[in-house]
């Protein structure tokens, strides 16, 4: 269920009668300068307005110019040639490519895009997390926090490369597990990474991450605090298999009074072609810990519907239960009552604002995808269209066109609630009285 930028902007530019299609039949001008289709002969020569644009939904063989978009000067109906500014290279035959006379792509690009915050809460993302633990002292211990494909966020590298991984069998917790391969490295979280950790002086911690490794004496995990001598696990295995949750890498330490450092650290101890580890699943547990960080959720001011707890570790069958009298602050932390157990996995649900995305990253490339398709692109249709009239042309419009524009805002805004009428999303509900924001 998603719709790229480019669907969209054609499903826009058809709505508002501004949708032109065509593929070129013969090639243009050697500078770019030219686009020829006969199918253009059918058009008078003024139907080219001062604002007319084309562009390229595919690649010429000379120039890498897919997407580009130029000014068109003039039309030549005994040939079917566009003029236009200069592409990047001459436009062979066989090309594809859009014309706009209305608005240009790349301002129903900004439309669009304006429009999918625009339309929440009658559109919107749907959030379910199951990434979070009560208790859990460590900040992204599920790898679910990616500032590209191949660096964690919030924990430090050495030696080895990283995989944000997706793969079924090879993640367990959440959406994603870390892969490490190729040389000898740990990944590591300290108080460089997470100031809160400093508050576990003094305090016996258990570190635990389930793992996934095809080699012995490859994969363990360690805990240091500057003062003892750093304390491991045991290895894995080595059998190609995830740690049962029952029984996952664990070693527990009393973090010294007067530690140097407190650091969780993961180490990947074998090179060897092909050969990898998988861990997820990371928990620092001592005590009760309220805090949680669900600010990278993706929830509308980080305000969940609602929350819920696992009665017991891993429960399979039981129903959950919901958290009562929970707190969100405003710098996107849930607080959890002292009343519930810790060391059990959270569930999280609400809505987000929906966004055009690549590779889990907002976007604006015309590749990007936004998470609906019809009938609910109709609202985000409307909703653009609203929008083009309203900020990008009544405010530059001649006095001659003033009255068009008006006439135009008022049906796009009556367009826009009878759509969000038929076709808006259910939200989920929400538990009232439980939780304090």
């Amino acid at each position: 269920m998603t719709t790229t930028l480019l669907a969209a902007e054609a499903e826009l530019s058809k709505q508002i009668g501004d949708y032109w299609t065509g593929t070129t039949t013969s090639d243009g001008a050697a500078g770019g300068t030219t686009l020829i289709d006969t199918a253009l002969k059918a058009k008078q020569n003024g139907w080219v307005t001062k604002e007319t644009y084309d562009m390229l939904t595919e690649e010429s063989v000379s120039a890498a110019d897919i997407y580009e978009e130029r000014l068109v000067s003039s039309l030549d109906n005994s040939s079917g040639a566009l003029t236009v500014l200069a592409h990047g290279g001459k436009i062979e035959s066989g090309i594809n490519y859009r014309v706009h006379r209305l608005f240009s792509a790349s301002a129903k690009r900004i439309a669009l895009v304006a429009a999918a915050r625009r339309v929440f809460p009658f559109l919107h993302g749907s959030i379910w997390d199951e990434s979070l633990v009560s208790g859990n002292w460590l900040k992204d211990g599920s790898f679910e926090v990616w500032t590209s494909a191949t660096a964690l966020t919030h924990w430090t590298t050495s030696g080895s490369t990283l995989a944000q991984t997706s793969t079924s069998l090879y993640y367990e917790h959440g959406g994603y597990s870390c892969k490490q391969s190729t040389a000898v490295g740990y990944i590591q979280q300290s108080i460089s990474n997470f100031d809160d950790l400093k508050y576990l002086r003094g305090k016996a911690v258990t570190f635990s991450v389930r793992g996934w490794s095809d080699a012995a004496s490859c994969l363990r995990i360690s805990i240091n605090d500057g003062v003892n001598d750093e304390t491991y696990s045991s290895y894995h295995d080595g059998d190609s298999a995830w740690t049962k949750h029952s029984d996952p890498l664990k070693v527990t330490q009393v973090i010294a009074d007067n530690a140097t450092d407190i650091t969780f650290k993961i180490y990947h101890a074998v090179a060897a072609p092909g050969q990898a580890s998988y861990v997820d699943d990371g928990r620092v547990i001592s005590g009760h810990r309220g805090k949680l960080y669900i600010g990278n959720l993706g929830l509308a001011q980080d305000k969940p519907h609602k929350v819920e707890i696992e009665p017991t570790s891993y429960s399979q069958d039981e129903e959950w239960l919901g958290v009562r009298d929970y707190v969100v602050d405003g710098d996107g932390y849930l607080y959890i009552p002292t009343d519930y157990a810790t060391n059990r996995r959270l569930r999280i649900r609400g809505t987000g604002y929906l966004d055009f995305l690549a590779s889990g990253v907002s976007s604006t490339d015309w590749t990007a995808t936004i998470a609906i398709d019809s009938p609910q692109l109709d609202i985000l249709v409307a909703e653009a269209a609203l929008y083009l009239y309203t900020t990008m042309a009544l405010p530059n419009a001649e006095s001659g066109e003033r009255e068009a524009y008006q006439e135009m805002m008022a049906f796009w805004e009556k367009q826009s609630t009878t759509v969000k009428s038929k076709f808006r999303m259910k939200s989920p509900g929400v538990v009232i009285h439980w939780g304090v924001h």
